[in-house]
């Protein structure tokens, strides 16, 4: 059995995919796309799991995982940053 935590694990990875361009290679209007398809495969993880993730706990993780890239981060350190602070201020 998933718990959400190992779930917020399976969506981060995948937003490796949402963001196959480095941050340096984005254009301005990307961040808005990037963060449907970040929620996207959020909300598709968890309902594949049959879970209901706390309130806010996408959009959470989604403008982590933005603000860090764009910062500088590398999409896995944003990643495991991102995976970690979500798990944290959710409490999964």
């Amino acid at each position: 059995m998933r718990t959400l935590s190992t779930l917020l694990l399976a969506t981060t990875a995948g937003l490796g995919l949402s963001a196959a361009l480095p941050a340096s290679g984005w254009a301005a209007g990307d961040d808005g796309m990037i963060q449907r398809l970040c929620l996207a495969g959020f909300n598709a993880a968890m309902s594949h799991a049959g879970k209901t993730p706390p309130a806010g706990m996408g959009s959470y993780t989604c403008n982590c995982f933005l603000d860090e890239v764009n910062s500088g981060a590398s999409i896995q350190s944003a990643q495991d940053s991102c995976k970690q602070k979500a798990a944290a201020r959710y409490k999964v």
